[in-house]
């Protein structure tokens, strides 16, 4: 049974969604909205197992493929990591849906999530959702400070080419990034760039405009 567009958007229309790159402020907007407006957080990165639990080989079967190892992942010729994370990604977009059913509409939800603008706007209107990116060279300053992938750059001096690795990922999460703050302003969605000079607060400010809490 497929859930039409038009009733997602019905039965969804108390949910509010944050997507977009790396250090962006995903986390960080989502955590302050919940807490300063009493919202419901809902972050699709810590359901990750919860995910893996429900999924079938059938319909699920990249959530559900076997990870090599990391000298594959990092420095495999030829593998096919970008695809295969995109592809989870998409068939995570079921449980992420299902989830935020489940959860009622007793109060409003924040979402941190990954998704495509072209498929939010089927479902949500604009001013439910936002997209937030950082600048190139912040993403390579920051991105390995970040709490849930501190552990990475303990794993690039076991790799056999540790600075290949890090350099290949950083310039992939910049052209990730890229390719959909491309599609936010392709289809039309409301999006921030933050900068070195952006504070939390600017980025809160702009945020709970767009979504009319302010």
């Amino acid at each position: 049974m497929k859930i039409s567009d038009r009733l997602l958007r019905r039965y969804l229309e108390h949910v509010y969604w944050i997507c977009g790159g790396p250090c962006g402020g995903k986390s960080t907007m989502t955590r302050m909205i919940s807490s300063k407006w009493g919202m419901k957080c809902y972050s699709s990165d810590d359901q990750t197992f919860n995910y893996q639990q429900k999924a079938n080989p059938q319909d699920h079967p990249a959530i559900l493929r076997h990870f090599v190892d990391w000298e594959w992942y990092f420095l495999g010729k030829d593998n096919d990591r970008n695809q295969w994370l995109n592809t989870a990604a998409e068939e995570s977009v079921e449980f992420i849906i299902l989830d935020l059913l489940q959860m009622g509409s007793d109060k409003p939800i924040i979402v941190d999530t990954d998704m495509t603008p072209d498929f939010l706007k089927s479902i949500a209107n604009n001013n439910r959702i936002a997209y937030v990116f950082a600048e190139d060279d912040l993403i390579r300053t920051d991105y390995f400070k970040r709490d849930h992938v501190k552990g990475m750059e303990d794993i690039f001096p076991t790799l056999s080419d540790p600075e290949r690795a890090k350099t290949e990922t950083l310039n992939n999460i910049v052209k990730t990034s890229n390719h959909y703050l491309l599609q936010a302003k392709q289809c039309g969605v409301q999006y921030y760039v933050r900068d070195t000079s952006t504070t939390k607060e600017d980025m809160l400010s702009k945020i709970e405009k767009h979504f009319g809490l302010a």
